[in-house]
């Protein structure tokens, strides 16, 4: 036998030495709690404190341990079990956790740590799950918690941002108000009022105290309501980037002005919106470790909340390859559907974390986006690439018809004249303002004018209407009307670039107006016509204006016009049944006409009789050329030929 195997001691020996010591030490701390429980219980939980400060995976099972031993010493120490319900929320073990946090409510009904506790735990599962009883269990303990001590402004805050999902605004902004009325220091509690506020339709309540939100808030949260990286493309985050703080916020004033639903109110309801979905997607999402949310923070912030949401829903493929595709590995699907954007959302959690990212793939762009068709079908404003998504109208907002008509004309003084037209539905005795503003390719207000609504040429008894004019210089703009009527409000806006004349024929836009002028003589005045509806019975009357007429040898000019009438309405009918039998309505009503001009400029109404035409939708089409030197224009402009009263 060797030397070695003369040092060591037989198996079973050194198996029953190792027993012998495991029962000493098990029943050296149990000798202990014999002689003084209590201390034996403090030392299990002083020591699960200290296990669980160091954050690791191994220390956080040790602590569990020893606090499970704790709470078999002392079953009805309140504290105790907090302590292991929050060791079993860090460790992932919800349902544990909730056990532990309602033990903890049956001992201790007053304490609001195991109420919150019980917030955080059932909020955790419903946003893994999505049921409906997990979010209200989630409202009741966070507003149980704070009804305690109303002093803990964060149960205030979840209290209110989960009210937000259940639908009930009221419960919503109470709960804000109260955290705002706890700490009006705290900058998260003006972030929940005004998240309320503009939800409820404050939208001058909601933009003020998102500001003052926004001035106090911690950098790593405010950078997430100043950044527009969500919204913009990949180009516009290079022109940022490449640019110093001072033009970087000037970048980021141009970038919501050029999206600014309505031009000519005082907030910026596109922005306010954003800043909305932001305040939620913190209060939902937001890690603060990480100092950043997840894929669903994006999603929500450049679409708000979807319409159904659903996890791992049936059919769907609940696990993931790894790279060179032969080892697959379970994965948690998450799928937001957004049918109004023709959008759906699929997200993935690739390491059962809670944390969802968009799914891989090597062929094509995963980066979700609306449908462009069903964009067009909605009011709403798109950013770039249509990254974001607003609503026009504030929440509550009842919508007004509001159309609109904008004209350019060449001015005496070389530069041009704007011509704005606007009306929308009102009954004689209703207060009807409208408001109009012009900005220019810098998105700075050159010009402002508000207007109260009067009776329109066209129909007194049903529209309002009012008519707005601006001298401008060449250059790009955007023109925005704005019309409020009682609680009803609706806005349009259009962009269009001036050229400056260089004296060769020029032609204004062509407007459709309400009848003839009585007294054509002196300036033109013309009769804003936006919506071009034409009464049964009546012509269509349209005025347009011709410059830079070539003179002959005698000082005149001559001018020929020539109009066609077509169907605007999208022909429908298969491609041979449009060939072989295409639309004539409106062909008879083409005409020609010569005249002699006193001048380079001719000023031309012209009225057709369209009295015969089927109602619908038509399109006027102007041509007018110069007789002496053979140069031509067009314009067209649409209008609707209305039925006649059954």
């Amino acid at each position: 036998m060797s030397t070695r195997s003369h040092c060591r001691l037989p198996f079973r020996s050194r198996l029953l030495r190792f027993a012998s010591a495991a029962v000493l030490l098990a029943a050296g701390p149990r000798a202990s709690s014999a002689a003084d429980p209590e201390a034996h219980v403090n030392r299990l939980l002083a020591s699960a404190e200290e296990h669980l400060g160091r954050r690791t995976i191994e220390t956080r099972r040790i602590a569990i341990a020893e606090l499970e031993r704790a709470t078999e010493l002392a079953p009805r120490r309140a504290d105790i079990q907090l302590s292991l319900a929050r060791a079993y929320y860090q460790a992932g073990f919800l349902k544990q956790s909730r056990q532990r946090y309602a033990r903890a409510v049956s001992l201790a009904p007053n304490q609001p740590d195991a109420r919150m506790g019980l917030g955080h735990a059932w909020r955790r599962d419903w946003l893994k799950y999505l049921e409906k009883r997990s979010l209200d269990l989630a409202v009741e303990h966070y507003t149980a918690c704070a009804k305690l001590d109303s002093t803990r402004v964060d149960a205030w805050l979840l209290a209110s941002a989960l009210q937000i999902e259940r639908g009930d605004l009221p419960a919503a902004r109470e709960a804000a108000d109260r955290a705002l009325g706890a700490d009006r220091t705290r900058a998260e509690a003006a972030l929940a009022a005004a998240s309320t506020r503009w939800r409820q339709g404050e939208v001058a309540a909601a933009d003020s105290l998102f500001r003052l939100a926004i001035g106090r808030l911690r950098r790593s949260v405010r950078n997430r309501l100043e950044d527009i990286a969500p919204l913009a493309t990949e180009l516009d985050t290079v022109r940022y980037r490449s640019l110093d703080p001072a033009h970087r916020a000037e970048f980021v004033r141009r970038f919501w002005r050029e999206h600014d639903p309505d031009l000519a109110s005082p907030e910026n309801e596109a922005q306010l919106e954003y800043w909305a979905r932001v305040a939620q997607a913190y209060f939902l999402f937001y890690d603060p470790a990480r100092r950043e949310w997840d894929e669903r923070g994006e999603v929500y912030v450049r679409y708000g909340p979807p319409k159904a949401a659903e996890y791992n829903p049936i059919g769907m493929a609940l696990y993931g390859y790894q790279s060179g595709g032969n080892v697959r590995f379970p994965l948690n699907v998450l799928v937001w559907s957004y049918p109004e954007l023709g959008m759906t959302v699929v997200m993935n959690d690739r390491m059962l974390t809670e944390r969802y990212e968009l799914p891989l793939s090597m062929d094509r762009d995963m980066d979700p986006l609306p449908d462009a068709d069903s964009l067009k079908l909605r009011d709403v404003v798109a950013t770039h690439g249509l990254r974001g998504v607003f609503p026009t109208l504030p929440p509550r907002t009842e919508p007004l018809e509001v159309r609109s008509q904008v004209a350019l004309f060449e001015a005496e003084s070389g530069g041009a004249r704007l011509f704005a037209g606007v009306s929308a539905p009102g009954a004689p005795s209703d207060s009807v303002a409208a408001e109009f503003v012009v900005v220019d390719s810098a998105y700075r207000e050159i010009a402002r004018v508000k207007r109260t609504l009067g009776p329109s040429a066209c129909e007194p008894g049903e529209l309002r209407a009012a008519d707005f004019d601006a001298a401008l210089a060449p250059g790009t703009y955007m023109v925005g009307l704005s019309v409020r009527n009682g609680a009803r409000r609706g806005a349009s806006r259009e962009r269009f670039t001036l050229d400056p004349p260089d004296g060769s024929l020029a032609m204004s836009d062509l407007v459709v107006t309400c009848g003839l002028p009585p007294a054509p003589q002196g300036p033109v005045r013309l009769d804003p016509n936006p919506s071009g509806r034409v009464s049964p019975g009546e012509p269509l009357v349209a005025y347009f204006e011709v410059y830079h007429l070539a003179r002959g040898t005698e000082g005149q000019a001559r001018f020929e016009y020539e109009t066609a009438v077509r169907s605007a309405a999208r022909d429908r009918r298969m491609w041979i049944q449009r060939w072989l039998s295409p639309r004539r309505e409106g062909e008879s009503l083409g005409v020609t006409r010569q005249d002699v001009v006193l001048g380079t400029v001719r000023r031309q109404y012209l009225s057709v009789p369209v009295q015969d035409l089927p109602e619908g939708r038509y399109r006027l089409d102007v041509t007018v050329r110069d007789v002496l030197t053979g140069e031509e224009r067009r314009r067209s402009a649409e209008f609707t030929k209305q039925a006649a009263a059954r």
